[in-house]
């Protein structure tokens, strides 16, 4: 990889790459601005086994404790589209435009992707071959909301003052010149940095309602037979520790015995509190984190 600081600004850096695996490792270390809609939750893309990309399942990718594979019929067209789309465009505006990956330094954790960037680097473009209903909407002057997202988040990391949407479809181009939103921008940067926090920290974002999959009656009548069983457990574990309670009252803190039961008492040595070791205060412990292990709950929902 090669990173060429921009020609007019000095916060930008142009990354080149020999290889797409290059970008997608590089890519793998930063939000991308495709993935600002799944952040936000405007997104509605489906993996190849039928999953939703949430939050959650964006945060798993980046850890690298899930692969999604995306890459299907429509992700392929689009990509050997994105050329032809691409001289389409040069010959509408009338100048070349490249493929350009670009960082920020007042953004380390983001990255853009430009689908052409001119000469001067003062014009940017995002190319969709889409379909008729977003193509529609690009014809009436409007970026479809599930693209908003990645095209204002191109503006933010670019600092440039607009950013162009063309769309295609069957070999008809239209073109938005997407403003640059300020206050937009400014919720984007307190919602993405807010994102890296929880993969920096590996702290799990909130689920949203797109992270569970309906089932039917089986499963209902299963969880609840579950339910049933933990709420007698929580009872039965309550009521255990009010009698040892009591009855460590009753043997004054000391072995005891009556008839045939002992109640004995016995010391082991305390965990290691290793935020309290000097030594260990600046030492990066993550690295020494096992694996991860899967914690499943059973929870109800509360109804008015």
């Amino acid at each position: 990889m090669r990173k060429i600081p921009a020609k007019y600004n000095e916060n930008l850096t142009i990354c080149e790459f020999d290889s797409e695996q290059e970008w997608l490792e590089f890519r793998k270390d930063r939000i991308g601005a495709s993935d600002v809609s799944i952040i936000l939750g405007v997104s509605k893309w489906k993996t190849n086994d039928g999953r939703i990309k949430t939050p959650r399942l964006l945060w798993m990718e980046k850890l690298g404790l899930d692969k999604a594979d995306c890459d299907n019929v429509a992700t392929r067209y689009g990509k050997a589209m994105e050329e032809p789309a691409r001289q389409m465009y040069q010959k509408i505006v009338g100048e070349e435009f490249k493929a350009t990956c670009i960082i920020n330094k007042k953004y380390p954790y983001l990255m853009v992707s430009l689908d052409g960037l001119n000469i001067t680097q003062d014009h940017a473009v995002e190319i969709k071959n889409c379909c008729e209903a977003d193509h529609l909407l690009a014809k009436e002057g409007k970026v479809p909301a599930k693209y908003i997202p990645q095209v204002q988040t191109q503006a933010m990391v670019t600092e440039l003052p607009f950013v162009s949407y063309f769309s295609v479809h069957n070999e008809d181009g239209a073109i938005v010149k997407s403003a640059k939103d300020e206050d937009y921008c400014k919720m984007l940067e307190k919602e993405l940095s807010k994102f890296w926090e929880c993969v920096e920290t590996m702290k799990e974002p909130a689920l949203t309602d797109n992270d569970f999959i309906d089932k039917g009656d089986d499963w209902l009548k299963k969880a609840k037979e579950l339910f049933e069983v933990q709420q007698a457990k929580k009872i039965a574990t309550d009521q255990e520790k009010i009698l040892k309670e009591e009855l460590k009252l009753l043997s004054e803190h000391r072995n005891a015995r009556s008839g045939d039961f002992l109640y004995t008492c016995s010391v082991g040595i305390g965990r290691v509190d290793y935020k309290s070791i000097p030594a260990l205060l600046d030492v990066d412990l993550s690295q020494f984190v096992g694996k991860p292990i899967e914690s499943w709950r059973l929870r109800k929902l509360k109804t008015a």
